[in-house]
């Protein structure tokens, strides 16, 4: 008998030491992976200031040499980017907007990319597309449930994203962005396009206007093929009349 004691005390103690090694293992690995995503969010963050402050070093505010000239007068005169030409910042604010648009770009594609990594164009691209951008309801649709209709919806998201676009592209026109017109709607964008800081500011929030719808198309363009050639489907998720009923019945017996 006290052998068996022996051996059962001993089997229990190595148990609680098998335990609490899995505990600190698991301590450790979490330790370890919050390391890394801090070095990676460091990463990030010092590599998203510099992509940021870059064009506060490079790009002068007026053209001071020939090429510069030249270059400029190709962006307004063949381009037809004139934003900021009359403000007191012109060459500056014109390839802060080139550049702008230009990383959020490669951001876009990059992001893209992943995203065609991760769901490989199937039917959970098509549940991902949907959840995202046409699963959530207008809160007119109470009064006007044919706002809710499929085909309604995918007009109305496309429309709102094709207004961005728009809105995007037409502020590269605009010449007089930095001069205070007495309204107070855009006091703060006139204002801001007076300083280098403000200027690269406010382009990184067009650039977005202008690049990200371009995404959006992209993945329609997907979703829709998907749905008419590939039979796909619209990647709504329908939860099944059986477990509806279930959970109405729990809910009747507990009251």
């Amino acid at each position: 008998m006290s052998t068996n004691r022996y051996l059962a005390r001993e089997l229990l103690a190595q148990h609680t030491r098998q335990k609490k090694q899995k505990k600190l293992e698991q301590r450790r690995l979490l330790l370890e992976q919050k390391a890394k995503q801090k070095k990676q969010d460091q990463r990030l963050l010092f590599f998203g200031f510099g992509l940021f402050s870059l064009p506060l070093f490079l790009f002068p505010a007026y053209p001071k040499n020939q090429w510069q000239y030249d270059l400029y007068r190709y962006i307004t005169e063949e381009m037809f980017i004139i934003v900021g030409t009359k403000g007191p910042l012109p060459f500056f604010t014109i390839l802060s907007s080139i550049y702008t648009t230009l990383v959020m770009m490669v951001f876009c594609c990059y992001l893209f990319f992943l995203l065609i990594k991760k769901f490989r164009i199937n039917k959970e691209f098509q549940e991902f597309v949907y959840s995202k951008f046409f699963q959530a309801e207008f809160e007119s649709s109470k009064r006007y449930p044919w706002l809710e209709k499929p085909l309604i919806k995918k007009i109305i998201v496309s429309g709102m994203f094709l207004l961005c676009l728009l809105m995007g592209v037409l502020h590269f026109i605009f010449d007089e962005i930095s001069f205070k017109t007495g309204s107070r709607r855009g006091a703060l964008i006139e204002f801001s396009y007076n300083y280098k800081i403000g200027v690269i500011f406010w382009e990184f929030i067009f650039s977005i206007f202008t690049i990200f719808p371009f995404f959006y198309f992209g993945l329609f363009t997907i979703y829709l093929f998907n749905y008419f050639f590939r039979g796909l489907g619209t990647g709504k998720i329908i939860i099944p009349l059986k477990t509806i009923r279930k959970r109405k019945r729990r809910g009747k017996r507990k009251n």
